[in-house]
């Protein structure tokens, strides 16, 4: 398991976040900022892009990565989140 840091661009035109919105969230996750978010899941970096990339526009922008227990933040409420013991690191 793994925490995935997932954050994308959508570019005009179109913008359809509905799709995108509807694949992340089929994922244990965490979201408080526009276009981030944080997933904890068994699925690859590569697949979890994939999945956003078919649900985008050509000219979007889309980067995920793994992160490490090594992190900092204010005010982000998926602080909580990232600290649960449930969290597969």
């Amino acid at each position: 398991m793994a925490i995935l840091l997932v954050t994308y661009d959508l570019k005009q035109p179109g913008q359809n976040y509905g799709p995108v919105h509807d694949y992340l969230r089929q994922f244990a996750h965490c979201k408080q900022m526009e276009s981030v978010w944080l997933l904890d899941t068994t699925t690859t970096t590569e697949t979890i892009r994939e999945g956003v990339r078919a649900r985008a526009d050509n000219n979007d922008i889309v980067f995920v990565a793994r992160l490490m227990r090594e992190w900092s933040s204010w005010n982000y409420t998926c602080a909580a989140w990232l600290n649960d013991p449930a969290r597969n690191w």
